[in-house]
């Protein structure tokens, strides 16, 4: 199969995953328009596997329509621009610095990036929220890649 396809195609099954794993695999948090869900990891694998572009589409365009999907569609715009960044910064920097550097760099854009949004939509006191919730989904999703990515990487793309 070419390579092109072959990435094209594996692209669009990591963004239907991480659609799954963010509407499917999501937790609200009560009294806030907030959930914490399971797809970071999948940014992240994608990021590490295939670079800061197909990181900052499959991240920013995956997790924004999850949330217009999942009922949160004021969400979607923030969303696009923090994921599809957070996607990017770990896919560039995968290529510079070790994985887990690459994730924690991302992860800390994604946290701030959200904790702000947050903050302008329903006030202060939902930024310690955001910020618990974030660094736990940034934490699980960075594990679950960091355990994952050679492993996958070695079979899906060979290296």
């Amino acid at each position: 199969m070419d390579a092109k396809i072959k990435k094209v195609a594996f692209l669009g099954l990591f963004m239907a995953l991480l659609i799954v794993a963010t509407t499917v695999f999501r937790f609200p948090v009560p009294n806030f328009n907030l959930y914490f869900n399971l797809g970071e990891g999948i940014i992240y694998l994608v990021a590490l596997m295939f670079g800061g572009p197909a990181g900052a589409v499959v991240g920013g365009v995956g997790s924004g329509l999850a949330d217009v999907l999942g009922g949160y569609p004021v969400w979607a715009p923030i969303t696009l621009l923090i994921k599809g960044t957070e996607g990017f910064i770990v896919g560039i920097l995968s290529k510079k610095v070790k994985p887990y550097l690459a994730v924690m760099s991302g992860a800390t854009f994604m946290i701030l990036g959200y904790a702000t949004a947050a903050g302008l939509l329903y006030g202060t006191g939902a930024v310690p929220v955001e910020l618990a919730g974030d660094f736990v989904q940034v934490s699980v999703g960075g594990i679950i890649a960091l355990l994952l990515h050679n492993r996958l990487e070695k079979h899906i793309i060979g290296r």
